[in-house]
């Protein structure tokens, strides 16, 4: 603990002769007569912009490799939302299952009623949106048959319009879920 402290203080003492000597050099400058302003050259742009070149070039590129391992994933997350909409049927059929039933206990479900609507209606956008992606990543543009990459810009348009497909799918069929859960919550409560 001592040694800290000892060392927090010669740390402090250092920087008060520092700043003492510079505060003295400058006085002693000015008395001197000479000019104590420093004047800046400009820099040409083009100078400034070197090290960011040099370290955008370093970054990795999107090289065949990469858009092949991409093509894969994609196929891979359509196939997983496809498995997602199976299974969203079956969460809508079940929840018609209890609606029927708490119809013929007598019990009003008009709000389950058409938050069901909108959660099947959900499930329909989502289907397309999945099929738009499934017909962009059954023969994709600028890949060959194997699935390596002809055409890299044609190849990086045709994944970014399949993710985009999926990600809407995505969010429509996982924002229908939250809210028909939440209808089924409150209808509980």
């Amino acid at each position: 603990m001592k040694t800290k402290n000892v060392i927090a203080v010669s740390i402090i003492l250092l920087g008060v002769v520092a700043f003492s000597l510079f505060v003295s050099l400058g006085t002693a400058q000015a008395v001197a007569g000479q000019d104590f302003a420093v004047e800046r050259t400009p820099v040409p742009w083009r100078e400034t912009v070197a090290p960011i070149r040099a370290t955008l070039s370093a970054l990795p590129t999107l090289d065949g490799t990469a858009l092949e391992n991409l093509l894969i994933r994609e196929k891979l997350a359509m196939n997983n939302q496809q498995t997602r909409l199976t299974l969203a049927h079956t969460v809508a059929e079940n929840t018609q299952t209890f609606i029927d039933n708490q119809n013929s206990s007598g019990k009003d479900t008009s709000s389950l009623e058409s938050a069901l609507s909108a959660f099947t209606q959900a499930i329909s956008q989502s289907e397309a949106n999945n099929a738009a992606a499934a017909s962009l990543l059954a023969n994709p543009a600028g890949f060959d048959a194997s699935g390596q990459v002809v055409d890299r810009d044609t190849a990086l348009d045709t994944l970014r319009s399949a993710g985009q497909y999926l990600r809407q799918a995505h969010l429509t069929l996982t924002q229908a879920t939250l809210n028909l859960r939440m209808a089924l919550q409150t209808y509980r409560d």
